[in-house]
């Protein structure tokens, strides 16, 4: 059914083109429900596109979330709410990259005074499938032992579409083959609710400890890489918690927090159940991320743990810390996201997740300077 051929994607990058010649179009609608089964066992990771020119890649992206989900057994995006549910919904959603992606970016409509510009395939990221699976019917599709799985949870400010562009988007982007999945808690996907967003994100840890027992027990997947965003970095500590009190392993590989918006005093209070959880744990910081910095000072926190001070980031022995604020990035806003718009911190992290075992922040990243000298290492940092 598919034929391979080698595909350069910039440099360094490389892709698999899979000419599928049973192809037949897409739904012209974002986010209508689909009847098809999930995607095949082997179509997993960001894939190639080369007979559809609007499109350069398709990436799956399974989903359990604790959204509100409305509506019997198909799914619209509409249906998807930022209520808070106490059981969780599964799913997978398909995501087009369109033609002219760029690497670091989610390209979207964007909206001039109050008009939103319409969707194009060739221009945005879209949503071209959205699947309701049963618990069992997730479980059965996700079980891989061989595989290597991405869980991406998602940070303050972002809407259940959003997130599996951003999912897709590092997977992509970091040429990430194995599966990609996220959890999607609820938040309210406004700049003026973070409050609201903090709140369901102290209510989100029950979900994805659920899933992440799921992934564990039923999945089987070898290697289990878990990539945490600002605010989803205190749902996943949430989890971790859980894990511990409950006495359960989570086989978690890689855990990745990317400028984790949680306060200093509590990750130092949970940093052995942080250790304890994964096999290696990676935290990226900036000085020059503006978003950690207003949630600071609305806290009244001495720091977070994704910003870094004048006497530098905070350290947790056993957790590697890479201070990114020589790349930051000002494709978006409050400099929030490097850790995705960043060519140089996409590269470490694809190494993170591509490699099968960890290998050590200068091995990978030659580039990185050890601080404070090579001799006494406690943190690395991108050079100025």
């Amino acid at each position: 059914m598919f034929k391979k051929y080698g595909y350069r994607y910039g440099p360094g990058y490389y892709h698999h083109v899979r000419h599928y010649h049973g192809y037949r179009p897409w739904r012209p609608t974002t986010g209508e429900a689909s009847q098809e089964a999930p995607p095949d066992k082997s179509a997993t990771g960001a894939e190639v596109v080369a007979n559809k020119s609007a499109i350069k890649g398709l990436v799956p992206v399974y989903f359990a979330t604790n959204r509100v989900v409305t509506g019997g057994p198909g799914l619209e995006l509409s249906q998807i709410s930022y209520a808070r549910s106490t059981t969780n919904t599964f799913g997978y959603v398909t995501v087009s990259i369109p033609i002219v992606h760029k690497m670091g970016e989610v390209e979207t409509p964007e909206s001039w005074f109050g008009i939103r510009q319409a969707e194009d395939d060739r221009k945005h990221f879209r949503i071209q499938k959205l699947n309701r699976l049963s618990r069992e019917e997730f479980a059965a599709a996700i079980a891989n032992p061989a595989d290597s799985l991405m869980l991406f949870v998602h940070g303050y400010n972002v809407a259940f579409s959003d997130a599996a562009f951003k999912a897709a988007q590092i997977a992509f982007d970091a040429n990430y083959k194995g599966r990609v999945m996220m959890y999607s808690w609820p938040s309210k996907g406004g700049w003026k609710d973070y409050d609201y967003d903090r709140e369901s994100a102290l209510f989100a840890p029950d979900g994805l400890f659920e899933l992440l027992q799921l992934i564990k027990k039923e999945g089987k997947v070898s290697r289990i890489i878990v990539v945490a965003h600002s605010l989803g970095s205190e749902v996943v500590l949430g989890a971790l918690q859980q894990a511990a009190l409950s006495q359960m392993t989570l086989g978690i590989t890689e855990l990745i927090f990317a400028a984790p918006d949680v306060d200093r005093d509590l990750y130092l209070q949970r940093a052995n159940q942080i250790k304890a959880a994964a096999g290696a744990v990676t935290l990226y910081a900036s000085s020059t991320d503006l978003a950690l910095l207003a949630s600071m000072k609305k806290a009244q926190s001495k720091s977070r743990m994704g910003f870094v001070t004048n006497s530098g980031p905070t350290l947790v022995p056993g957790i590697e810390t890479i201070d990114v604020s020589a790349v930051g990035s000002e494709m978006f806003a409050l400099n929030h996201s490097t850790y995705s718009t960043s060519r140089a911190v996409l590269d470490d992290i694809g190494r993170i997740i591509s490699s099968s075992a960890h290998i050590k922040p200068p091995q990978r990243t030659p580039t990185l300077r050890s601080m404070p000298d090579d001799s006494n290492t406690t943190y690395w940092m991108y050079p100025y």
